[in-house]
């Protein structure tokens, strides 16, 4: 059974904590009103048809989830949140604690945290099929870990113990009792040049064994040139650092956009470099090795807006296995107040890969978002 953790790591969190606790203890002894207490959170429903064209896929399927968020503030200087959600293709999906973290706010350019800490780098903004960096990214899906985040004038720094989904695990054979035994180390900076952002990452995750380490590293780039608007991410994912095989993968996105008030344009695209031979398998975080996202739109009025998104997949990870796929379709964009979107779209589904079949599909969708 794997229970150790490196001298470093131990010996790293130990000195972090000695060196804080004077001026935690002065801040703690400042007069307090009494905490403030703070709810906010997100709810999306959604529902969706199968294929209502071919009778071999006619279905429906839903999504859910529920974001609650407590955020307690003691004093000007600290601050705590727990966060609870509910997730899943279900109409009732089961609610889990999601972490709870306390924040030490210095000033504006220093703060610390401590407790159950998210992080992701290079996710998709445009592309609403992977918009969730819970599981999709460019650069690396959300990693969570239990430990602290420094965070100074743009640059943050983060240690500790996976946790959750991001964690692995070791079983003892006679008992059943298992632990976890990864670490994570997160590097980013945040640098700000006019309306322009570059966001360089780093992210190290140890499982505290020779060649078996995964890394995350590239750039995040948001450029804004009046109406247009480019976001930009390099990203390198390496699951086996040290190994032989299977080899890193890169991964570049672009998502240029046009606002011009009453017409707009938002593209996507896509495509991640795998090693021929032996490619890594990255889950959800890269479905695909290659698409193309474009929809352009018009605004009807202040709450009403439609887009005609046309899409190009490939839907594998294997150049060669032939699953691409056109779709094209019209989405419908309902806001009538601030913090309430519902969006309803049909979409035609176009084989034209030789292995994805011949029959063209339809599907319908409504998905409902609120935020309090």
């Amino acid at each position: 059974m794997k229970t150790r953790l490196t001298s470093n790591l131990l010996f790293g969190l130990a000195a972090a904590s000695i060196l804080a606790i004077p001026a935690f203890a002065q801040e703690a002894e400042a007069a307090s009103k009494g905490p403030e207490v703070k709810f906010s959170g997100e709810v999306e429903f959604d529902a969706y048809t199968g294929d209502v064209i071919n009778e071999d896929y006619k279905s429906h399927s839903y999504a859910s989830t529920f974001d609650l968020n407590v955020d307690v503030k003691f004093n000007e200087k600290w601050s705590a949140s727990v966060q609870l959600e509910a997730d899943g293709p279900t109409t009732d999906p089961g609610a889990v604690y999601n972490g709870a973290f306390v924040q030490y706010t210095h000033s504006d350019k220093f703060a610390v945290k401590f407790g159950d800490l998210t992080f992701s780098e290079g996710a998709f903004l445009n592309y609403y099929g992977y918009d969730d960096p819970a599981d999709n990214a460019a650069g690396m899906a959300e990693h969570d870990i239990r430990g602290f985040e420094i965070d100074y004038n743009g640059l943050v720094f983060g240690l500790g113990f996976v946790r959750g989904d991001n964690d692995n695990t070791a079983c003892d054979e006679e008992s059943g009792e298992c632990v976890g035994y990864a670490y994570d180390l997160h590097l980013a900076y945040e640098l700000g040049l006019g309306e322009h952002v570059l966001r360089p990452f780093f992210d190290y995750k140890s499982y505290q064994e020779a060649k078996h380490n995964e890394l995350h590293a590239g750039l995040d780039a948001n450029l804004k040139f009046g109406a247009f608007a480019l976001h930009a991410v390099y990203g390198l994912h390496v699951d086996a650092l040290g190994e032989k095989v299977p080899k890193a993968t890169h991964a570049i996105l672009g998502e240029p956009s046009l606002d011009l008030g009453t017409f707009n344009v938002k593209a996507t695209v896509f495509y991640a470099a795998f090693d021929k031979k032996t490619p890594t398998v990255h889950g959800e975080e890269i479905p695909e090795y290659f698409f193309v996202y474009g929809e352009p739109g018009v605004k009807i009025n202040d709450a009403i807006a439609l887009g005609l998104p046309l899409e190009y997949h490939t839907n594998s990870i294997v150049k060669d296995a032939e699953l691409e796929m056109f779709n094209v379709g019209l989405r419908a964009y309902f806001t009538p107040v601030e913090g309430l979107e519902v969006t309803g779209f049909a979409m035609f589904n176009i084989p034209v890969g030789d292995n994805a079949g011949d029959d063209t599909g339809l599907g319908f969708g409504l998905e409902t978002v609120f935020a309090f």
